[in-house]
Formats: C-alpha cells, sequence, structure tokens
C-alpha cells in the first residue's frame, strides 16, 4: 500500500528496468533532467496525458455515433445562433 507523505504526493515503489534507470541516472548526471525521481514524475505525467487525450478522443468518436447525443447537440447550437444573432445587432 503506498505511503502518503506530508504534501499531495504517495511515496510508492516500483519496479523498472535496470537499463531505464542507468538512463535516468545518465541524463540526471548530465544535468538534462534535475533528478531520476524527477524523471519518472514527468514520464508518468506525459503516459497519463497521452492516455487521457485517447480515452477523451474514443469517447468523441461513441459520442459522434450516438444519435440522441448529436441531436442535443443540434437543438443547443440551433439555441445559441439565435442568442448570437440578437447579441450582434445591438452591436
Amino acid at each position: 500500500m503506498p505511503k502518503a507523505n506530508n504534501s499531495d504526493t504517495v511515496r510508492y515503489t516500483a519496479v523498472l528496468p535496470v537499463e531505464q534507470v542507468n538512463e535516468l541516472k545518465k541524463m540526471a548526471r548530465e544535468e538534462r533532467i534535475p533528478s531520476v525521481n524527477k524523471g519518472i514524475r514527468l514520464a508518468i505525467e506525459d503516459f497519463v496525458k497521452r492516455q487521457n487525450k485517447l480515452i477523451y478522443e474514443q469517447r468523441m468518436r461513441e459520442a459522434a455515433e450516438d444519435q440522441d447525443y448529436m441531436n442535443r447537440i443540434a437543438e443547443t447550437q440551433a439555441d445559441f445562433a439565435l442568442l448570437d444573432d440578437e447579441e450582434m445587432s445591438s452591436w
């Protein structure tokens, strides 16, 4: 079970390939990353962002095939088009 520390981070143990850890250590020594820990955190942040983007894109593809959803979107666009016309005429 991960242990929480005093901030908004969690101490978590993971098993990583030796070769990749050695690459991270080399990058830290060469000051390409601040530390091995930071390199791991950046990699995880990037992975999570990419996965969330893929999930979002998949959900949008599914929504585009949902006729009820598409009807609601069309109704909303029509409603806002009327509001935009009213607002533009007052300028």
